[in-house]
């Protein structure tokens, strides 16, 4: 495994363990920039931390798995999964009790040993759906 993968692994091994200020700075540099996320967070580490803690509010046994972890230079890619249950308010959906589990893929630049710069993706139809958000689409 790759300084980069073994930082990664290491960060994501915190945050399921429910240490999101470890996994924040165990990742990022201060000055870390997010694209990708909800416009209610800012683009910055502070903001990466709320969204984090947001998550772990409204699925506090949420897991993040990655599926492939790729490293080219400065640059790493994961497919990852998200599962979890929404026992909490979660982004604005009440409690549904429902198991959740979505998949996403990230692309992160390091600078040195921590991520400058991270893009984001989330299935946003299929998480927004199981959390209640977005109605179910129904067969024609």
């Amino acid at each position: 495994m790759s300084d980069h993968a073994t930082t990664i692994a290491t960060a994501v091994g915190l945050l399921n363990a429910g240490d999101v200020d470890g996994y924040v700075t165990a990742l990022y540099t201060p000055d870390a920039v997010f694209h990708g996320f909800p416009p209610a967070f800012t683009p910055d580490r502070n903001g990466i931390a709320e969204f984090f803690r947001a998550l772990r509010a409204g699925m506090p046994d949420a897991s993040i798995a990655a599926e492939d972890l790729l490293c080219d230079g400065d640059r790493a890619a994961v497919r990852f999964t998200l599962t979890g249950t929404h026992t909490g308010e979660l982004f604005g959906a009440p409690p549904s009790g429902a198991h959740i589990e979505a998949e996403g893929i990230t692309i992160v630049r390091f600078s040195g040993d921590r991520v400058v710069e991270r893009w984001n993706r989330l299935d946003d139809v299929a998480f927004l759906t199981q959390i209640g958000l977005m109605p179910a689409r129904t067969a024609a």
